[in-house]
């Protein structure tokens, strides 16, 4: 029987127990428990576990990783074709596209609304609102043209007498004018009733030479001139009433060239408030009436008379009317003083 010996002692095969048979066949590997999701280990080289960072800093901090960050970066990834192919600069040029077109819009409709209630100043033009308001506008009669009839008589121009130096208001004629906004910059006439002057409603004024000395509101309408002659026109002594139908009446108004008729205009001061008592205008005005037609007269029966009153050389009719740049003496009274020096 063999003996085998371990120093310090001796043992012989009778004493060894053999080991029990291992059957290859039916060994079975271990069961490896699931890793915990919230922690990883590591094995070194001698089987000691490891215990990661993430464990450690979380188990140090109490707290839970923060899942919402976590969730973020996820959505990021998920919009990753933002970086491909210029998809952030697509995204950036479409937002400020968008906010452009918003903006635009947003301008637009405040500068429609705007001109929908107040129109824009024309060129030139202060931006004062003008003295709207009724007023009344002093002009001397200054020249008389009757080349549209061969019956002088059948043309006459209120009040009948032309400006005389010497007798400066025989000459006056006076109009009362209503000039009302239609809106900041545009005004429209009207005249009040008078029976010595023409009637018209509502017309639109134009400016023109806005803010210069010479700035001045023109407007003009048709109408219907009617003249009672102050001589017969047939047999008979009766008045005839004549009437031209194509005239057309021209006004300018100025508002900053001061008028110098009549002599009290001196003293009215500009308006700086709308007037409601047809308050004196103090400053430039013409007033212009004329005509090309052939006149039609009638007697007070209704006939006609005069005939054809058509001159051979029609230069047309005129009645000429201003408050300023008026002579200072009388023309025809100075050639008559100079005839009878000589």
């Amino acid at each position: 029987m063999p003996v085998y010996t371990v120093p310090g002692r001796r043992f012989s095969a009778r004493h060894l127990q053999s080991l029990p048979a291992i059957a290859e066949d039916v060994i079975e590997p271990p069961v490896i428990p699931q890793r915990s999701p919230r922690r990883s280990t590591l094995l070194n080289g001698q089987g000691t576990t490891l215990v990661s960072l993430e464990s450690v800093l979380q188990s140090s901090s109490g707290s839970a990783p923060d899942q919402k960050a976590q969730a973020s970066k996820e959505g990021f990834k998920q919009h990753d074709w933002l970086a491909e192919r210029g998809g952030w600069y697509r995204f950036v040029a479409g937002t400020l596209l968008i906010i452009g077109l918003i903006v635009g819009l947003a301008v637009g409709l405040t500068v429609g609304l705007e001109k929908r209630g107040h129109s824009a100043a024309p060129a030139g033009l202060s931006a004062e609102p003008f003295p709207a308001g009724s007023y009344s506008f002093t002009t001397a009669l200054t020249a008389v043209s009757t080349g549209c009839t061969n019956v002088s008589s059948t043309w006459r121009c209120f009040p009948y007498s032309i400006f005389d130096p010497q007798r400066p208001n025989i000459s006056a004629s006076t109009y009362f004018w209503v000039i009302e906004p239609l809106d900041r910059f545009t005004y429209a006439i009207s005249s009040s009733e008078n029976p010595f002057a023409p009637s018209f409603s509502n017309i639109t004024l134009t400016l023109l030479d806005g803010n210069q000395d010479t700035e001045r509101f023109i407007f003009s309408f048709p109408m219907e001139k009617t003249v009672i002659s102050d001589e017969p026109l047939d047999s008979s002594e009766n008045a005839a009433t004549c009437r031209f139908r194509d005239t057309i009446m021209r006004v300018t108004i100025y508002t900053r060239m001061r008028a110098g008729y009549p002599k009290s205009i001196d003293n009215v001061p500009a308006p700086v408030n709308a007037s409601n008592v047809f308050s004196p205008w103090p400053f430039a005005v013409d007033v212009i009436q004329e005509s090309t037609s052939v006149p039609e007269c009638r007697d007070p029966g209704g006939a006609e008379v005069g005939g054809d009153l058509r001159p051979e050389n029609s230069t047309g009719c005129r009645c000429e009317y201003r408050n300023h740049d008026l002579p200072l003496v009388n023309t025809t009274n100075s050639r008559l003083i100079r005839a009878l020096r000589l």
